[in-house]
């Protein structure tokens, strides 16, 4: 049987991707797991391809056709503005921008699929996904993974805690932040680490952006927008892709990531 990321038998039974996996090997993947890896990009990449929206139910329709983009609006909570605070302080604007579009499409995603986030750990996974993507992030303590989506999922976990979260919430973000470098997650991983994923295509490569009404993506647009995002995104991949060899970016990166970025259908 599959698990929610299609990938199992990691020794200890962590999946790969999975915050469990993360933190017994740091991100690095085995041989064995970079074939399985790069099977299920091109899987991924030709379900993208032949996904159509001839292929969706009325129901989905109708409720694409009623998203409310104006009611996307960060929880207001201490612990959300702090995530925020954390981003804007500690990331260049583009990067800023990126967090908080893939906030507003994994919202906007929740609605078109009629789940029900726990709104708050969705926002901090989004606006944390990629705290440790650049070179130049610093992080305090002992941590340094060499994939950027464990360092983040580790370090959101940490601030969470010191923030008083259960066990269990901060856990979830942190699930999500290691997960949503797979090419794929299903929503049994849990709905907000699918939706982080999820939206975070929509917004580097372009995935699913079709299934948003036009109104609402230039909604989105306009409150954040993609100023010079593309180069930008390429050339931090390229960075971790050099200096993270056996990683999920380096072999994404081999297998075209960069190609995918440029080619999106985004404007810029």
């Amino acid at each position: 049987m599959k698990t929610s990321t299609d990938f199992q038998d990691y020794p200890g039974g962590a999946s790969v991707g999975t915050a469990a996996w993360g933190r017994a090997c740091g991100g690095r993947l085995t041989l064995a797991e970079q074939c399985r890896l790069a099977m299920q990009t091109v899987v991924a990449q030709l379900r993208l391809h032949l996904r159509a929206p001839n292929t969706v139910s009325d129901n989905q329709r109708r409720r694409w056709s009623r998203l409310d983009p104006e009611s996307i609006e960060l929880p207001d909570t201490s612990t959300v503005a702090r995530a925020l605070e954390l981003v804007q302080q500690s990331t260049p604007l583009w990067l800023c921008r990126h967090s908080l579009r893939t906030w507003s499409w994994a919202a906007l995603l929740g609605q078109a699929d009629d789940l029900r986030p726990d709104a708050e750990v969705l926002a901090i996974s989004c606006l944390l996904h990629d705290l440790a993507l650049l070179p130049s992030h610093e992080s305090a303590g002992p941590l340094r993974c060499p994939c950027f989506a464990i360092e983040g999922g580790q370090r959101a976990h940490l601030l969470l805690k010191e923030h008083g979260w259960a066990d269990a919430r901060a856990m979830a973000v942190e699930e999500a932040i290691c997960l949503h470098m797979n090419p794929r997650v299903m929503l049994d991983a849990g709905v907000e680490a699918h939706l982080l994923h999820e939206a975070a295509a929509m917004d580097v490569v372009g995935a699913r952006m079709g299934e948003i009404d036009t109104l609402s993506r230039q909604a989105v647009l306009d409150r954040y927008p993609r100023t010079d995002f593309v180069q930008q995104m390429a050339e931090a991949m390229r960075q971790q892709a050099d200096q993270a060899p056996d990683t999920r970016v380096r072999l994404l990166w081999r297998m075209g990531f960069e190609r995918a970025i440029r080619r999106s259908k985004w404007p810029e």
